[in-house]
């Protein structure tokens, strides 16, 4: 069942680089290596910070440690939305500090081999193509846009919206898969 998934089915056999965490913002889905993820839980606690970033939505307790709060919706300049019954929070480890990233739902953990995944076209921007996607996994009638974790949070300004979009309009209108 979406956003029902805990670390201990994460760990229930060793994570394999080619299984990913799908995740839903704004009806996309999106994937990240499940390797990343540490455990998803249901929104924490958030303390603001003055004059942070944009998308960051703050600091949580995170048993005992502060853990950055980045709302992937601002990040990616999506609509802003309430949370609610399938809001999470994935929490992952970067640059050795807990960070929680919110995002809609979490729907699944899936195996993508890598000849399910394809690039995106030369049209398509570089600074999405080449930074923050890695492919779009094609899964019968389904397209998740795979994010490279490390490119997305080491940047530290919004990620063009109008680039994104961009991307998936090109993926998705030069990609077929039956």
């Amino acid at each position: 069942m979406p956003g029902q998934i805990m670390r201990d089915e994460l760990e229930a056999e060793e994570v394999e680089q080619d299984q990913y965490l799908v995740f839903k913002i704004q009806s996309q889905e999106f994937g990240i290596q499940a390797m990343w993820v540490q455990e998803i839980s249901r929104p924490l606690e958030i303390t603001l910070v003055p004059n942070s970033l944009t998308y960051i939505e703050g600091v949580t307790n995170l048993r005992g440690k502060l853990a950055t709060v980045i709302n992937f919706r601002k990040k990616f300049a999506f609509d802003e939305k309430e949370h609610d019954e399938d809001t999470r929070f994935i929490i992952i480890e970067h640059l050795g500090f807990p960070i929680g990233i919110i995002v809609d739902s979490v729907e699944e953990v899936i195996k993508i081999d890598d000849d399910l995944v394809q690039k995106l076209p030369e049209s398509t921007s570089s600074m999405t193509k080449d930074e923050y996607i890695t492919g779009v996994g094609m899964l019968k009638k389904r397209m998740i846009i795979m994010l490279n974790v490390e490119k997305v949070l080491e940047k530290i300004e919004v990620i063009e919206p109008e680039a994104l979009r961009h991307a998936i309009d090109e993926a998705t209108g030069s990609i077929t898969n039956e």
